[in-house]
């Protein structure tokens, strides 16, 4: 019999994946009696079934109220609110982001008002299924602020950290430092990431190698073979170094700069590829040592498993507010746990963005080494407090309830502020 649509997200919810789901056959294959390679893991049941069962249970609230506060495109704030006065807050992902608010009272906000905040499965399914006709980047932006406020109220419900609530624990995580630069000369690179290596100890950075959609043209000729070694010779070999090529290349001219990165000891080679052409990127992968990353555009969690399936990737790297929140993301984490893969999330600036990837790190099983941590100047340093700080090349995961951290009421009065009520 054809399954339903309401049975398909059933199976790829949290508590089937917990039950022991895997991607293709057998998982990653690696056997039981020997530890998987680097970057990977072994599937399995994980910590983090015991504590989703318990979210399960109802709070008998409703949510009756979801409040946006935006700055110009840039940013937006989400509170929701329930009928006891109990609020929680999240962010709808940067860039746009005034369009997100816009979908997210004309088509997330209906689906979401009157629910249990403990649905928070069933809210993310049913505003993917009932926005069928519009799919994915706006609705899954709009839904990631509503999803991040649900985890933000129910830890501040339990008194508990969102890493506790899923039975972690809030510590010091290692991050790398990650370059946006592409204008920045090799050398100046070079020097500027040696430098925060010896002042706030990073012992792993990223670079960004080729074009941004470059169709294997690089940023200026030369500016990638002359980068690769000079951020190498600078920062010296006991410091981990991963490369982001932002989707430049054909297969035949990544694998070129692959094995360049090889030869420069790199750990990470990450979307070398049109994201979207998952054969090309498969194939890269196939072809080298270093393991490719990928994954931060893609939001269909069906692409998720085709992608884990081919084996595109061997680290998987979900962007919490471009997947539509913390439980879509959890959800890849699993299914990347599930195929033998580690996870290291996407986050690129000091939104929560980072906030909300430093919990997830913090409770998830199957992570990488590092954390992503911008080393480019702070658009939103006055959003929250405490601030996320390094040291040491690590950065705390805030261990207050919820997500930690409070947000400035000075920035959300300055934003523009637009509410959906219930009734």
């Amino acid at each position: 019999m054809q399954s339903t649509r309401r049975q398909f997200f059933a199976s790829a919810s949290l508590s089937a994946l917990a039950a022991g789901a895997v991607i293709g056959q057998g998982g990653s294959g690696w056997a039981a009696d020997r530890p998987a390679p680097a970057g990977e893991c072994r599937p399995g049941s994980t910590p983090l079934d015991e504590p989703l069962r318990w979210l399960s249970a109802k709070t008998g609230l409703k949510i009756t109220s979801i409040e946006t506060f935006t700055q110009g495109t840039g940013l937006s704030i989400v509170r929701i609110s329930t009928q006891d006065g109990s609020a929680g807050y999240g962010q709808i992902a940067p860039s746009e982001a005034d369009i997100s608010a816009m979908v997210l009272h004309r088509k997330v906000a209906r689906y979401v008002l009157g629910a249990d905040p403990a649905d928070f499965e069933m809210i993310s399914d049913r505003v993917i299924e009932e926005n069928y006709k519009f799919p994915w980047s706006f609705i899954c932006r709009a839904l990631g602020g509503v999803d991040t406020a649900i985890w933000d109220l129910l830890g501040k419900r339990a008194g508990k950290s969102v890493c506790a609530l899923l039975g972690g624990q809030p510590r010091p995580i290692p991050v790398y430092g990650s370059s946006m630069s592409r204008t920045i000369q090799p050398e100046a690179e070079a020097a500027r990431l040696r430098q925060l290596r010896d002042t706030l100890g990073f012992r792993a950075f990223k670079v960004r190698v080729g074009k941004r959609c470059g169709h294997d043209e690089d940023q200026w000729p030369g500016r990638t073979a002359a980068l690769v070694p000079a951020v190498r010779k600078a920062v010296a070999d006991h410091v981990d170094l991963l490369a982001d090529a932002n989707s430049c290349y054909t297969p035949r001219k990544a694998i070129e700069v692959g094995r360049l990165l090889e030869d420069h000891g790199y750990s990470h080679f990450e979307e070398p590829c049109p994201y979207w052409e998952l054969e090309w990127t498969a194939e890269v992968a196939a072809a080298l040592k270093i393991p490719v990353a990928g994954g931060e555009q893609d939001n269909d969690l069906a692409q998720w498993r085709r992608m884990l399936r081919m084996k595109a990737v061997r680290i998987a790297q979900p962007d919490v507010c471009y997947a539509g929140g913390f439980t879509r993301a959890l959800r890849v984490a699993k299914l990347a746990q599930q195929a033998g893969l580690v996870c290291v999330p996407h986050s690129s600036n000091l939104s929560l963005v980072t906030v909300f990837t430093l919990h997830l790190f913090g409770a998830i099983p199957n992570t990488g080494r590092h954390v992503e941590f911008t080393i480019e100047p702070n658009s939103w340093k006055d959003l929250y407090r405490p601030a996320l700080e390094v040291r040491d090349g690590r950065v705390a995961i805030p261990d207050g309830p919820g997500w930690g951290v409070a947000i400035n009421p000075q920035w959300l009065a300055k934003a523009q502020h637009q509410e959906t009520k219930s009734g």
